[in-house]
């Protein structure tokens, strides 16, 4: 039996894949703490997990909702990405740090497993304090640098033949010159040394990345780092799921099923994306929208919801999804994955955090069409929907991507891993 420590950023997106690979680890014997925010007690024990809690400076504010800006998309792109950069992976670096040094010094570990967000690993790497080995689990697109793709954030997907490289070190170096030095700040305030690599780079330096996805969901590069590895999606945990939906019934009607989200990020204003869309095929006698609020306040739709459709706050997507034939997303990774998953081609309408990165990747693969804003029309999207349902090359390539997700073993993939650096683990009984 292994002892590991697993930390998750307190963002749903976030904690959700770890704790699924936390609960496969029990169910393997291994012991192990979850070290992430209190609201997440319930769950991590009824996955067999010990809980470990962040304090509230570890914690990161719910994002608000992109407004409409006729500011040019990649410039509004770039100052929200600079703001985000700090909230999420700058601000709560010490405190992340500081309770991970605490679990470290409480207890012995084999190995550390993060999610890309928490870079209080970041600073126990670049520190002196002896450390277990340290993984990062990918739970968003790849944000790694390569000569090959444009800078992580941009949104645009790569061009062949291109060479990017001085393009990203005009944006790391310039560009997000104040974010990097803010970085350094952070990590001298903990004593930790300098990053070598530019924020988003920061898993080069750990001993394994682990990516949720699988090769033919990120763009090809030549200069991937050797300690990166795509393990595949990790599909949601639905014991807790209710075997018979209220919606169920309109699944044999042989309407169109279209599957409408904000996801649990940014949703704090339910008319940017779900209301539109409502709006949009309210009159659609040939269409049922199911749309999903991802927790976010119902009273913010500024419109009725249509005879067609059916609003809730979750839904059992091993039941909904089999059945969809569209799904419109604000571009939450894990959501857009599942949708994938099932060979269900998207439309992508989002531009807060990696929701950008996430659609260039759709419009990349060809498993959908990425809209380009986070408000679009209801007529931008009522011809998106078209567009999908009249072209079959949407569904042949969500329907390829789906094989490459069903062959991956994500869980054995990650548990191997972490048997592989725990073969030589550095002990911490002595440590400071």
């Amino acid at each position: 039996m292994a002892r590991y420590l697993l930390a998750a950023t307190p963002i749903v997106g976030h904690v959700l894949p770890i704790l699924g690979i936390g609960a496969d680890l029990r169910r393997r014997g291994h012991d192990v703490c979850l070290l992430t925010g209190e609201q997440y007690r319930d769950r991590v024990r009824r996955a067999g997990m010990r809980l470990a809690v962040l304090p509230p400076d570890a914690h990161i504010p719910p994002s608000d909702s992109a407004r409409p800006s006729r500011i040019a998309p990649t410039i509004r792109r770039y100052l929200r990405g600079r703001a985000e950069l700090d909230s999420v992976f700058i601000a709560p670096l010490a405190a992340q740090f500081d309770a991970l040094r605490a679990v470290l010094r409480r207890e012995p570990v084999d190995a550390v497993l993060v999610d890309l967000a928490f870079t209080g690993a970041l600073a126990c790497l670049l520190s002196a304090h002896p450390r277990p080995p340290i993984l990062v689990c990918g739970v968003g697109p790849l944000t790694l640098s390569s000569a090959q793709t444009p800078p992580f954030g941009v949104g645009w997907p790569p061009q062949p033949s291109v060479d990017y490289a001085n393009m990203t070190r005009f944006v790391h170096r310039v560009m997000f010159s104040r974010t990097q030095n803010r970085l350094n700040r952070a990590l001298r305030g903990v004593g930790a040394e300098r990053s070598p690599v530019f924020l988003t780079d920061w898993p080069r330096l750990a001993d394994k990345m682990l990516q949720l996805t699988v090769p033919g969901f990120e763009y090809p590069r030549a200069d991937l780092p050797d300690n990166v590895s795509f393990v595949g999606h990790l599909l949601p945990n639905s014991a807790d799921e209710p075997s018979v939906a209220p919606w169920s019934d309109q699944l044999s009607t042989g309407r169109t099923i279209i599957h409408v989200t904000q996801g649990t990020w940014d949703n704090t204003d339910l008319d940017q994306l779900l209301g539109t869309t409502l709006r949009a095929l309210a009159d659609r006698a040939d269409c049922f929208v199911i749309a999903t609020t991802g927790g976010g306040p119902i009273r913010t739709l500024r419109c009725p919801v249509p005879t067609n459709a059916f609003v809730t706050d979750y839904l059992p997507y091993e039941q909904l999804l089999p059945n969809v034939d569209v799904m419109i997303t604000n571009g939450g990774y894990g959501g857009v994955q599942h949708a994938l998953r099932y060979g269900v081609p998207v439309i992508v309408a989002g531009e807060t955090a990696d929701k950008a990165e996430v659609a260039a990747r759709v419009a990349y693969t060809g498993t959908g069409i990425d809209l380009g804003t986070a408000h679009p029309t209801p007529g931008a999207i009522g011809t998106a929907v078209d567009q999908i349902l009249s072209n079959p090359d949407y569904r042949i390539a969500a329907h390829r991507l789906s094989r490459d997700f069903a062959a991956a073993t994500p869980l054995d993939a990650i548990a191997d891993a972490l048997a592989d650096v725990t073969a030589r683990p550095i002990p911490l009984a002595d440590a400071e």
